[in-house]
């Protein structure tokens, strides 16, 4: 009897352990395939983007979409330390002008994983690159408990590591990291999901193709990251090799300036942020300005009979929250039922979530449509906001060239700016009673400042609209003084 219980309990036991000698096996085996090295750099060349956004270059300062160009790197070099752990990538590239100029400038490409970023005790998105990189990812698989399973993906049978950081989502999961190894125990792909404000629960991939033994090491010759589906870095590369002598003094961290991140304290340095104080400015009956002063992110409210539409929603989710709840006192008992989006970069899509959980449509230009349906209606089990406790799906209404919402008494003009470099999907609002023209980028210049060509983009695209009959001139980015059609047409050197 007592021998065929200690016989039960062992077979018990034996998938357990059969699984994590599977996945050590697996890991041992793929760290060979890649050479087994302690270090790697590579080299080629590289582009990415800010997110969000588009990266300019000297063939296309014109945004064509999300991520849409992105940004050249030149002299791309890569290095991967397994001891540190830390990695570090540097090159040549090109940025766009201050300001909002278009001129091309030449600019320096750097980032890296510190050893104290590279401890998954420590937030997941300081780590991750370091991890989604083939030699990372299996150094924290060996570290942190994979496990192993074999599945289907892109109708081939691969064999899956998986593991958890220490760290937890604001939520309290777990976060994941996969990779996807291939018969010749190559890693093809490597994924995790990071919560995002806007992206939800955004997934982060990595693909790795094309290996090639190099001097010690193999190494894929074309690696391209996706988050949330849409491309966000992508290397060629044309050279490597495995644990190089030099392993210091490669992709160097360049000199910052005084008052740079990293560089020291600078002006401020730790200082807590204001509250965040509502004002409102009534610019007519049911159309107010809402501000929270200098640096505000500025919103208009429109009063319709029977409901009301907030013009952008952007910058954070505590900006919408303050300004909903201003809302909410201006017009009691009015549901939002619409809430304007300028165009798709991150400040200005933040508060955003805040809107979908009130119930209110999204208006925007319908090149922005896709994305903002995708990544608005992604789920957010990562996250704590306001859209994560209170999910809803996200409605988005789109606005071709011009789209009118009108009650007889109070009528709101949408209108697309095209061609401008700054996006492709911009929207400016006209209010025709009371003449004004709201609009989210378009900052005029200090006194005695030329305009940049964001600005010089827009006024002959309103002359081409026909959109020239209003007074005052509304910037999301708060201007410090109210300003007018003259001021704009003074600073791209037209006269009235």
């Amino acid at each position: 009897m007592r021998k065929s219980f200690w016989i039960g309990i062992l077979a018990l036991s034996l998938p357990v352990a059969a699984l994590a000698q599977s996945a050590a096996d697996t890991i041992t085996a793929a760290r060979k395939a890649l050479g087994d090295v302690k270090s790697v750099t590579y080299s080629g060349s590289a582009r990415d983007v800010s997110f969000q956004q588009c990266g300019g270059n000297a063939s296309a300062v014109i945004c064509h979409g999300t991520h849409d160009p992105m940004r050249p790197i030149t002299n791309y070099v890569r290095v991967i330390d397994l001891a540190a752990p830390a990695s570090r990538h540097a090159g040549n590239t090109m940025n766009l002008g201050p300001g909002g100029s278009t001129t091309i400038a030449a600019g320096t490409f750097f980032q890296q994983v510190t050893p104290q970023q590279a401890d998954v005790s420590q937030p997941w998105a300081q780590s991750l690159e370091f991890y989604l990189t083939p030699w990372g990812f299996l150094k924290g698989a060996a570290e942190n408990g994979a496990t192993v399973s074999r599945r289907k993906a892109d109708g081939k049978n691969v064999t899956v590591l998986s593991w958890s950081p220490k760290v937890k989502a604001p939520s309290g999961r777990n976060y994941t990291i996969n990779a996807y190894l291939g018969d010749d125990q190559l890693v093809q792909k490597v994924e995790t999901w990071l919560g995002d404000n806007i992206m939800g629960d955004m997934h982060i991939v990595a693909t790795y193709s094309g290996w090639r033994d190099f001097d010690g090491a193999r190494v894929p010759t074309e690696i391209a990251q996706t988050r949330g589906g849409w491309p966000f870095f992508a290397a060629e590369v044309s050279a490597a090799r495995g644990n190089p002598q030099e392993l210091t003094t490669l992709a160097p961290e360049p000199p910052r300036p005084a008052g740079a991140p990293g560089a020291g304290p600078g002006p401020g340095a730790g200082a807590t942020p204001p509250p965040m104080v509502v004002t409102t400015e009534k610019l007519g009956d049911g159309l107010y300005r809402l501000t929270t002063g200098a640096g505000s992110y500025d919103s208009m409210l429109v009063e319709f009979k029977s409901y009301l539409m907030v013009l952008e929603g952007g910058q954070s989710e505590a900006r919408s929250l303050a300004y909903i709840a201003e809302v909410k006192k201006l017009v009691p008992g009015k549901a939002i039922r619409y809430v304007m989006n300028t165009h798709p970069h991150s400040d200005h899509t933040g508060g955003l979530p805040a809107y979908v959980a009130e119930g209110a449509t999204i208006i925007t230009q319908r090149n922005n449509v896709e994305f903002l349906e995708r990544a608005l209606n992604t789920p957010r089990t990562l996250l704590t906001d306001t859209l994560a406790r209170n999910p809803k799906r996200a409605k988005v209404e789109a606005v071709d060239e011009k789209k009118a919402y009108s009650d007889g008494t109070r009528t709101v003009e949408l209108h697309h700016i095209f061609p401008a470099p700054h996006s492709n999907g911009l929207l400016v609002a006209y209010i025709p009673k009371e003449k004004v023209l709201f609009q989210g980028d378009f900052s005029l210049p200090a006194a005695g400042q030329p305009a940049n060509d964001h600005v010089k983009a827009l006024v002959p695209a309103l002359e081409k609209l026909g959109l020239t009959d209003f007074d005052r001139y509304i910037n999301v980015h708060a201007s410090t003084a109210p300003q007018n059609k003259a001021e704009l047409w003074r600073a791209v050197g037209k006269a009235l």
